[in-house]
């Protein structure tokens, strides 16, 4: 038997504005002797305060927890090698202790020389020093959020706290809004605040205004801002009350009212200078609604840099001259496209708008592709013939053909490379098929919450009644350490096709970038894991006859067996180090792509369960 001694554990922590994922390793295949999970201790570099974090699940033959306690992980360790850390306050330095727990259940002892600190983070939305990235921490779907809104007198889960949270920005002591919209208001309110310092001038661009927070913050500001307010459908439902209160104001609004063709779908704001120069844009997937910051997973990103401000400037000079036509020379003059931009540090840019075909409506039968998603598809099949690269996306419904079909050809083509997308609705899957790897997760992981109590655990909420979008980012991210590929997708584009002919859009590739694809990855990874998690729970029957888990920690060193081999220990040797590897991963003879989901088919003159206009 391996001593523990011998065993050299391999730690790292990757973070964005709000999150640490930790990832450890050691040899694959090797059982620590006698180890019942780790714990795991936070230093805050700057003030010396050191803490254990805390988890929530007793050991098997201990008393349950249905209250929802914690515990510190010296008491209810970790039984796998990854984590993630929601608790870390903005703003803070940490490092992170990763330590071997051994003993009994309820007398645990460290494990003498297996452990591992990982190196320093700072939770800030500031990447690099012209890049500041934020993200909405929108997923209802969890424990925590369950515990706090409670049910209501009918015994349903009680939905309007979530609403009446979201609405009461006035108080900075509300947990719930605090938690699910992070830094994002105060991302999309900065370009105005900024130019009200500057002497400036901000032009944006938006597709959906109704959060109560931005409708009152423009309504104060008028004099700082142009902007373009698209409309959300024919009776511009979530717009109306603040396109009538801006313009009773005479706020300079130009109301965009885009055809039933397709829909006005930025989420832009251009910042100029005193002398009228162009410095920054902030864009993201972000619309400017509660739902949008709080209710969703979303993206808001600021770039420093005066050509890329220069572009997008441009593109919303054309948009106000087109006066809601999407004319053939602005879709000619979007399809023409900018130049890259290079910048000191070697990071290359790349920015996209849209419409950019001849025709408004994407054609039935074979779709040729703008320049942007032919862009998009040429990366992640490039990304996928390296064979040791790490692809992963998340997307709300993007149609057909899209990046969905083109993750799912590059997992066929290839089974060495990690690969995950998580999508927001069954729909968007309708007719994709893909390979189904024993001892792996799926590529597709559908949005979705706990529909039952299970051991501890208690139902959860998805989404608020009548809301569409769950996963509402646009974005793909490409690592590859080994051959220096780093490629970060996002903006408001839906990386489908149907976008690029009938909706004003916008989106960046960002290349060559670590520290920017890491930063976007940890939020991917852990959208993807939570739901990935409840797919896994979806029903209590399967999730004790496929795996035996009761939802209690093990008594012995045996629950490591499945985290020591295969994709597991691979997954978390990828966190700590930074390399994914694959090999050995090979399909058997004969392995064929399969339906994804299934999907009855509709009858004729029935409904679709598809939304018609959908707010992306």
């Amino acid at each position: 038997m391996t001593k523990a001694q011998s065993i050299k554990l391999v730690a790292a922590a990757r973070n964005n504005d709000t999150v640490t994922l930790l990832g450890w390793s050691w040899d694959e295949g090797v059982v620590i002797p006698g180890c019942l999970g780790f714990s795991i201790k936070r230093t805050d570099v700057k003030t010396g305060v050191e803490e254990n974090l805390v988890t929530y699940l007793p050991f098997e033959g201990q008393p349950d927890n249905k209250a929802w306690k914690p515990q510190p992980t010296t008491v209810w360790p970790i039984q796998r090698n990854s984590f993630l850390d929601f608790t870390g306050k903005r703003g803070s330095t940490y490092k992170y202790e990763i330590q071997a727990m051994g003993g009994q259940p309820g007398a645990l002892v460290p494990i003498a020389g297996v452990v591992a600190t990982t190196n320093e983070i700072t939770l800030t939305t500031k990447v690099t020093d012209w890049c500041d990235i934020g993200f909405t921490r929108g997923v209802l779907s969890t424990q925590w959020l369950a515990h706090m809104i409670g049910l209501d007198k009918e015994g349903n889960p009680d939905f309007q706290k979530i609403i009446d949270a979201l609405a009461d920005y006035k108080n900075p002591n509300n947990p719930i809004r605090e938690t699910l919209m992070a830094n994002v208001p105060e991302m999309l309110m900065a370009p105005v605040n900024n130019v009200k310092a500057n002497g400036g001038h901000v032009y944006s661009a938006i597709y959906e205004l109704s959060a109560s927070q931005l409708v009152d913050f423009f309504l104060a500001n008028i004099q700082y801002f142009s902007m373009i307010l698209g409309n959300t459908g024919a009776d511009d439902k979530t717009n109306a009350a603040a396109r009538a209160a801006l313009h009773a104001i005479s706020a300079d609004v130009l109301d965009r009212i885009i055809g039933a063709w397709g829909i006005p779908h930025n989420k832009s704001q251009i910042e100029v200078d005193a002398k009228g120069v162009p410095y920054a844009v902030t864009t993201g997937s972000t619309n400017l609604t509660d739902t949008g910051m709080g209710c969703q997973s979303n993206m808001a990103i600021r770039i420093f840099n005066l050509i890329v401000a220069a572009n997008y400037k441009d593109y919303w000079d054309r948009l106000k001259a087109d006066a809601s036509q999407q004319s053939l020379a602005f879709r000619r003059r979007n399809a023409q496209g900018y130049a890259p931009v290079k910048l000191a540090d070697g990071t290359i840019i790349e920015q996209y708008f849209q419409p950019s075909m001849d025709d408004k409506t994407k054609p039935r039968g074979e779709v040729p592709l703008s320049p942007f998603l032919k862009r998009v598809k040429g990366i992640i099949e490039d990304a996928a013939k390296d064979g040791d690269s790490i692809i992963i996306g998340e997307v709300f419904y993007p149609g057909n053909p899209s990046v969905v079909q083109w993750f799912a050809e590059a997992w066929d083509s290839t089974p060495t490379n990690f690969m995950a997308m998580t999508v927001s609705t069954p729909d968007a899957l309708r007719g994709v098929t893909a390979k189904r790897r024993k001892g792996r997760p799926p590529l597709f992981t559908i949005a979705q919450g706990r529909e039952k109590d299970f051991a501890d655990f208690v139902k959860e909420i998805l989404k608020l009644p009548e809301a569409h979008a769950i996963t509402h980012g646009k974005i793909i991210v490409v690592i590859n350490k080994r051959t220096g590929n780093f490629y970060v997708i996002g903006g408001s584009d839906n990386l489908g096709a149907k976008a690029s002919y009938g909706n004003d859009e916008n989106a960046f590739i960002i290349i060559g970038n670590e520290a920017i694809a890491w930063w976007v990855f940890t939020n991917l990874f852990d959208i993807n894991k939570h739901y990935l998690s409840r797919a896994a729970a979806r029903s209590t029957k399967t999730v004790q006859q496929s795996s035996g888990w009761t939802g209690r920690l093990a008594t012995t060193d045996a629950w490591q067996k499945s985290w020591t081999n295969g994709y597991k220990a691979r997954e978390a040797k990828m966190i700590a180090t930074g390399y994914w590897d694959g090999s050995g991963f090979v399909d058997p003879a004969g392995l064929k792509s399969v339906p994804v989901i299934f999907m009855p088919p509709r009858k004729p003159g029935a409904a679709s369960t598809l939304p018609v206009k959908p707010a992306a």
